[in-house]
């Protein structure tokens, strides 16, 4: 879409939203790109138990004493050391989402650099 892809937009007079599957958008009908709450005319996204978190799926709060963020990782937020990103950039004091090589974009730089 960024670089110029055209989409269809939905069916249904007068909606602007862009086609998924059927020729209608996620509004009216379509469920390609996303699993919906079991609750009748619920159209919130389903969190686990398919159902949304109005609907009774379980919020996971950060067990770290007063914190009210969601946890993300091991029952903790980012904030109290959930990892950010699945594979962390193995150079020391990193925390950046790692690339090939299992380094950051930056430290992959100072890779290459070294080795010619």
């Amino acid at each position: 879409m960024r670089h110029g892809a055209k989409r269809k937009p939905c069916s249904i007079e007068g909606c602007s939203n862009n086609a998924q599957q059927g020729g209608v958008c996620i509004k009216h009908g379509s469920k390609k790109y996303r699993y919906e709450c079991s609750v009748d005319r619920c159209t919130h996204l389903a969190a686990n138990g398919g159902v949304c978190e109005r609907h009774g799926a379980k919020k996971y709060i950060c067990n770290s004493e007063g914190c009210t963020k969601r946890a993300q990782q091991g029952g903790v937020c980012i904030r109290h050391g959930a990892k950010k990103y699945k594979y962390e950039c193995s150079s020391e004091g990193c925390t950046k989402r790692a690339r090939k090589g299992g380094v950051c974009a930056k430290h992959g730089v100072k890779m290459h650099h070294k080795s010619s």
